[in-house]
């Protein structure tokens, strides 16, 4: 799509600057030019969207930039909006692509990547890690391979609050499910940027519903129609599905869409639900999919190489192969303000590693 035109005027050049480059490294389609007042002889209606900071009095097509939370405006039908000056600026960002096509009914237009991946997790029982080692997973993925990842959980009640921070007045999954299925979706879908939260390392999530996550309400259809418009928008590199032990049709199409499945398992878990699971799922989708699983064996308690194989030979066959290992690690996962970390600095993070270098080279096919 044609670079969307911004002009910030601020009388404090200081941070109409500092707004300006913010804006631009969130998102790079935005050209800014900035003015410390409204200027005379250049016009400001060949600028697709004007911020300019509140002044009593003022009139003008503009989106304000007000000093308090409690002065927010966004009232569509009138065209009048004042948003926070010193809020999340990826917030800020997402707010002005909403604004910008409820005002002029443009979209972006997709740039699909050939390239990219799409890796489920999965578990044969609650309790197993599944939501640690898929997020792990997207923050390597992330910060050391630079790729662009989509984390998007099928919890019943998601988990994806715990490790990003959730702003007041963000935009839900909720709404982007209504926008995506309206009659106009094609020619009003807001930019996906308008609904979305990061975390500190820049993976990608839906702002989450209130209550049960609405992707359990969809149909398997209205599921790949949903997980096609987040890849259609080219954004993304990865797409990393928090299925869980969930078993209902959304889980199943999401393991049939994926190019990698990571079957996360417990030490000391239930071995004969694991081949259960690993029995439905090819009985539904054919054997065709077990020849995408590989396990992921999670809280792993290092012992001598003699005395694992001995005890897995004595306890089960295994039905997958073991794609990595990762340690039991209980200091990589803390609470930072509200939110919780993984450190990939330790022996978990190493098993982390070792899976990331699988699914990119392929080995889980």
């Amino acid at each position: 799509m044609e670079n969307i035109k911004l002009a910030v005027v601020a009388k404090d050049r200081e941070y109409g600057r500092a707004l300006g480059l913010a804006l631009v490294d969130i998102y790079q389609t935005f050209t800014v030019t900035l003015y410390q007042s409204v200027p005379v002889h250049t016009k400001l209606g060949q600028f697709d969207l004007v911020l300019k900071e509140y002044e009593e009095g003022d009139t003008g097509d503009y989106i304000y930039l007000v000093e308090k939370p409690s002065m927010v405006i966004k009232d569509y039908e009138n065209r009048n909006f004042r948003l926070y000056k010193y809020g999340n600026v990826r917030q800020l960002t997402g707010e002005l692509l909403f604004i910008y096509t409820s005002l002029t009914g443009r979209k972006a237009i997709p740039v699909k990547r050939q390239d990219m991946k799409l890796v489920a997790f999965c578990a044969a029982e609650g309790g197993a890690g599944c939501t640690s080692a898929a997020m792990a997973f997207a923050q390597e993925m992330k910060r050391f391979h630079g790729k662009e990842v989509m984390y998007l959980s099928l919890e019943e009640l998601e988990s994806t609050a715990e490790y990003m921070e959730l702003l007041p007045g963000g935009k839900s999954i909720s709404e982007y499910i209504y926008y995506l299925f309206r009659d106009d979706c094609q020619e009003r879908m807001p930019f996906i940027e308008s609904f979305l939260l990061s975390d500190s390392y820049g993976v990608d999530s839906f702002v989450p519903s209130p209550g049960r996550n609405v992707l359990k309400g969809l149909t398997t259809e209205e599921m790949q129609q949903f997980v096609g418009a987040v890849m259609d928008t080219g954004r993304y590199d990865i797409v990393v599905f928090d299925i869980g032990s969930s078993l209902d049709q959304n889980a199943l199409c999401c393991c049939e869409m994926a190019n990698h499945i990571c079957l996360v398992a417990k030490e000391g878990g239930s071995r004969r639900k694991e081949e259960r699971l690993v029995e439905y799922m090819t009985f539904l989708k054919g054997e065709k999919l077990a020849e995408r699983m590989g396990k992921v064996f999670n809280y792993y308690e290092l012992q001598p190489l003699e005395q694992r194989e001995e005890t897995e030979s004595e306890e089960y066959c295994e039905i997958l192969r073991t794609v990595c290992r990762l340690p039991a690690e209980p200091e990589a996962f803390k609470w930072k303000s509200g939110i919780r970390t993984i450190s990939l600095d330790g022996t978990y993070g190493r098993g982390i590693k070792g899976l990331v270098g699988a699914v990119l080279h392929s080995v889980i096919l």
